[in-house]
C-alpha cells in the first residue's frame, strides 16, 4: 500500500504487442511497463511503479489491460485532473499504446490480486485466405479445421483442474479454473474465447495449440483428462503463436468488465 498522501490511479489500456518484447518491464528491450512508466516520469517529474492485471508475452495484444499506479501530489495541484493527465499521456505515448480510461483507484487497489476473471480472444483465419492488413492480429493456415471437433474438445477442458500440462515452466500453484473456452466460426475465420480466474504462462496460447490439433483431427474428443492427468507438458511445449492473441477484459467482483464501463454486475 502507498504511503498516506499518495493518489493513486487505475487505468485500462490498449496495445499493438507487435512490437513490444512483453508487457513486464525487462532491461534494454522496449516493453509496455517501460514506455508507461517513462511517460509519467515526463509528465509527472515522478518516478512510480506501473502495475498489471496480467502478464502478456512479446507479440500478445491487448484492448482491456488494466493498470495501477500511484503518484505523490495529486494531477490537479498542478493543474491537471485525470481526464487531462490521460489526454496528455496518450499525447506522449507511441502509436502502438494508449489509455482507453484513467480514474482515481483506492490506496490499496491491486490489479492482478482483485481480479476476478480475465478474458482472452485468439484469431485464426483458416483455408489460406489471406489479409495482409491482419497478419499481426490473426494466425493465418492453410488447413480446414473441423470446427465441431474443436468445440468438443473445448468443452473438455471448463472446470477447475491442474492445468500444470498447459503451463510453460509451471511452479507452484497450477490449479485455475477454467469458466470458458468457445469456439465461434464465421466463414474462414475462427475465434477462440478463453475466460478463468487465472491463467499460468502460455496456458492461452496451449489451450489454442490444442484446439488446433483437434481442428486438424489429430487429437480425438474425449482425450482430453488424460493428457492433463499425465502431468506432462502437452505438445512438447508447442504453443499457439502470440500475434493472434488479445488480452481483452479483466473483471472484478464490484463491478463489470472494466474495459467496457458496463455497469452490469461480473458473472
Amino acid at each position: 500500500m502507498p504511503p498516506t498522501g499518495r493518489r493513486c490511479a487505475r487505468a485500462v489500456i490498449e496495445y499493438d504487442g507487435t512490437d513490444f518484447a512483453g508487457s513486464q518491464y525487462q532491461p534494454h528491450v522496449r516493453t509496455v511497463q517501460g514506455e508507461l512508466e517513462e511517460a509519467l516520469n515526463r509528465l509527472t517529474g515522478e518516478r512510480t511503479r506501473v502495475r498489471f492485471a496480467g502478464r502478456t508475452d512479446a507479440g500478445v495484444h491487448a484492448t482491456g489491460q488494466v493498470a495501477a499506479f500511484c503518484l505523490a501530489r495529486r494531477p490537479r495541484g498542478e493543474g491537471i485532473g485525470w481526464p487531462e493527465l490521460r489526454r496528455r499521456l496518450n499525447a506522449t505515448l507511441p502509436p502502438d499504446l494508449a489509455l482507453r480510461s484513467l480514474r482515481p483507484a483506492s490506496a490499496g487497489f491491486d490489479p492482478r490480486r482483485d481480479a476476478r476473471s480475465r478474458v482472452y480472444r485468439y484469431r485464426i483465419r483458416m483455408a489460406g485466405d489471406k489479409r495482409p492488413v491482419d497478419r499481426h492480429r490473426t494466425l493465418e493456415i492453410g488447413d480446414r479445421l473441423d470446427v465441431a471437433a474443436m468445440r468438443a474438445v473445448a468443452a473438455e477442458l471448463i472446470g477447475e483442474r491442474d492445468f500444470a500440462a498447459l503451463g510453460s515452466n509451471a511452479e507452484g500453484r497450477t490449479i485455475r479454473h477454467l469458466r470458458e473456452v468457445s469456439v465461434v466460426q464465421r466463414g474462414t475465420s475462427v475465434e477462440v474465447r478463453v475466460m478463468a480466474n487465472a491463467f499460468l504462462r502460455r496456458m492461452v496460447r496451449s489451450i489454442v495449440a490444442l484446439l488446433l490439433e483437434a481442428g486438424r483431427g489429430r487429437l480425438a474428443p474425449g482425450s482430453v483428462a488424460g493428457l492433463l492427468d499425465a502431468g506432462e507438458r502437452v505438445l512438447h511445449g508447442r504453443a499457439a503463436p502470440a500475434r493472434g492473441l488479445t488480452l481483452e477484459r479483466v473483471i472484478y467482483s464490484n463491478t463489470t468488465a472494466v474495459a467496457t464501463g458496463s455497469r452490469k454486475k461480473a458473472t
